[in-house]
């Protein structure tokens, strides 16, 4: 997954991989394709059981339940404005 997978036609950017156990890892991406995880495992002979998002760019989720959400703080916006060069459409 490190160099990246070939799935849906095209060949995943690589990701980081960290393991933590035999059977769980930690991968931040830098692409976000329809079920990447899921697919990139599947391709490589993994099943995923549990799957948690943690952050989605500069903003941790936190102990958010399911269907939850949260109000993104004025210094997380300012932060992504920062990271996608302030482009709105982005």
């Amino acid at each position: 997954m490190s160099s990246g997978v070939a799935i849906l036609d095209t060949v995943t950017n690589p990701c980081k991989v960290e393991p933590i156990d035999k059977n769980t890892f930690r991968i931040i991406l830098t692409q976000g394709l329809n079920r990447q995880i899921r697919r990139m495992c599947e391709k490589l002979g993994c099943r995923v059981v549990y799957l948690q998002r943690v952050r989605i760019m500069n903003i941790r989720l936190g102990r958010l339940k399911l269907g939850g959400w949260r109000n993104v703080t004025e210094k997380e916006i300012a932060e992504l404005n920062r990271l996608t060069g302030g482009n709105k459409n982005r």
